[in-house]
């Protein structure tokens, strides 16, 4: 029995690719510097991060989420899975860094550049390792400053 295309996408498929007749909003010149920047791509194989800034000027968000799902579903599933943690691996942090530049400096730098799911992992992690003291005066200063604002 032949697979339909609403079953091979999955769970997620209409956060990839909408709801059916949704439009995207980009305008047509966008659309099509895209398609050229796709077309040139495929033809010289640029580097992929020059490649993903110009899509993500030419790209709404509707656009570019299809076209990363058609694209990684073209592939057969373990290069997609591996492609999938290389580039989340890519937009993380990583862990933080010794201090060099002091604790609080170091801490300000490295939040700024992790992942969200970054910053609650660690945050987490910190929170259960902080005396109930620590814990008590911090709640107690973001309380004040909410206050104040």
């Amino acid at each position: 029995m032949a697979e339909t295309k609403d079953a091979r996408r999955g769970a997620g498929a209409d956060l990839w690719f909408g709801q059916p007749g949704q439009h995207s909003t980009a305008p047509k010149c966008e659309i099509q510097a895209a398609a050229r920047a796709i077309g040139a791509g495929l033809l010289i194989l640029p580097d992929a991060m020059d490649m993903s800034r110009i899509l993500r000027r030419s790209l709404d968000r509707p656009q570019g989420l299809w076209l990363a799902a058609s694209a990684i579903m073209a592939l057969p599933a373990d290069i997609a899975e591996e492609l999938a943690e290389a580039t989340l691996h890519d937009l993380r942090a990583g862990p933080p860094t010794p201090p060099f530049d002091g604790l609080r400096n170091e801490a300000r730098g490295w939040a700024s550049f992790a992942s969200p799911g970054e910053v609650k992992a660690y945050f987490a992690a910190c929170w259960q390792r902080l005396p109930d003291r620590d814990r008590r005066g911090f709640l107690r200063a973001v309380r004040q400053k909410r206050r104040a604002a």
